[in-house]
């Protein structure tokens, strides 16, 4: 005698193997996507050209909660960029990720409560600024933003350029 003896033949609908089948078969794909790291983050760049400054933001363009994230901003200009920078990025934006620190450590930061600006010294005679931030997205992190990069030339502003990143669960 087995356990099955009382079971009577055909006792499973033709719906309930279906929706069994279904179902497996869409978790074996998301098994196989998460394995292939196609949930994890993906980068962006954004870059824009203005009056001979070019300015390039590296950013997580889909992020999950809890992953290290790239972020980097630089700026450019062939006839030389000065003895400092000054970069604007929204301070909202921020706000989803954990800060480690920025390097190199900005000379100067402010804010007007819409930007953080910050000030960066350049090696004589440089064309080019690089500024990285060490972030990875909050674990508490639900939704993602959308930020303006700008860079201020004197109180211009110029080479400006919008990002957003997505959060996924």
């Amino acid at each position: 005698m087995t356990t099955f003896d009382d079971v009577p033949d055909g006792s499973t609908t033709g719906t309930a193997r279906w929706t069994t089948r279904v179902t497996l078969m869409v978790l074996l794909v998301v098994v196989v996507a998460g394995a292939a790291g196609l949930f994890g983050v993906r980068n962006a760049t954004a870059t824009t050209e203005d009056a001979g400054w070019t300015l390039s933001v590296d950013y997580p363009r889909l992020a999950r909660s809890g992953l290290d994230t790239p972020l980097s901003i630089v700026v450019s200009n062939p006839e030389g960029v000065g003895e400092e920078v000054v970069v604007a990025l929204s301070q909202d934006y921020l706000t989803i990720f954990e800060h480690q620190g920025i390097f190199p450590d900005p000379s100067d930061t402010s804010t007007d409560g819409e930007f953080l600006y910050l000030t960066v010294a350049a090696a004589p005679g440089a064309t080019e600024v690089r500024i990285d931030f060490d972030v990875y997205v909050q674990p508490s992190s639900q939704e993602g933003e959308q930020a303006t990069v700008f860079l201020l030339d004197g109180d211009e502003r110029v080479a400006s350029t919008r990002i957003r990143t997505t959060l996924m669960p």
